[in-house]
């Protein structure tokens, strides 16, 4: 009986935001209904519901005119600073704006 009430207490005292981090599978399914927002430093960035992503940076020899084949980096707050996800929901802010003025 204590037992079951120390790990009942242990369980409703757990910070419920340090959960897992997403699967590479989730991040995947969240990447394919993201949407496009501003781009950062020439970078192509899109908003899904479980992260931030931005295009893969270029390098020598590599195409970025693939549309197709464009190679991504989720980008998580956990992962992240306060000032870099700003910087994101900065460039993803569409909507708000109008909201904001009432408009």
């Amino acid at each position: 009986m204590i037992f079951g009430l120390i790990m009942l207490a242990l369980t409703a005292t757990t910070d419920a935001s340090v959960a897992a981090p997403p699967t590479a599978d989730a991040l995947q399914a969240d990447l394919q209904t993201a949407y496009p927002c501003k781009e950062i430093d020439g970078r192509k960035v899109w908003k899904g519901g479980l992260a931030y992503y931005i295009q893969s940076y270029v390098y020598d020899g590599q195409s970025a005119d693939d549309a197709t084949d464009v190679a991504t980096d989720a980008v998580l707050p956990t992962d992240n600073s306060p000032e870099t996800m700003q910087e994101f929901e900065k460039a993803c802010l569409t909507l708000a704006p109008m909201a904001i003025k009432g408009e």
